[in-house]
């Protein structure tokens, strides 16, 4: 299969959709962009500042979370969900979700998702695969 394996922290990409919300950063890690052939997932960290969140949105693909670091809670189609550091948290296709740190240390978050640039379904309601519903 070939292509590239590994990708340096140098050559991560940011400027994602969640970085909409002021303060709030998203590096694309294992996507196309950074040069990896992904066919079927993509790896990223979002960071999201104390006593800030990361913008509603929702996407047509399965998420997961792994929290490194911080804690708060997950909206999640607007039921409240607890997190800290070394829990996983799991977002099913078009939930609508947003991601709140509580606490006085930034939210560091590993996000694994099914890839969503490529084959997105002719109803997708956006040119982008991802839905923002609120900065």
């Amino acid at each position: 299969m070939g292509g590239k394996v590994v990708v340096r922290k140098s050559e991560f990409v940011g400027g994602a959709p969640m970085e909409s919300r002021p303060g709030v950063r998203d590096w694309k890690m294992v996507y196309p962009d950074t040069g990896v052939a992904t066919r079927t997932l993509i790896m990223g960290l979002v960071e999201v500042p104390p006593r800030n969140h990361s913008p509603r949105h929702r996407h047509n693909c399965e998420e997961v979370y792994y929290v490194l670091q911080g804690s708060g809670y997950i909206e999640s189609d607007g039921t409240r969900h607890e997190f800290e550091a070394g829990d996983a948290i799991f977002n099913a296709p078009n939930t609508v979700h947003s991601v709140f740190n509580t606490g006085p240390d930034p939210v560091r978050l590993v996000v694994v998702g099914g890839i969503m640039f490529v084959g997105l379904l002719p109803e997708w309601p956006t040119p982008s695969p991802y839905e923002i519903l609120e900065q």
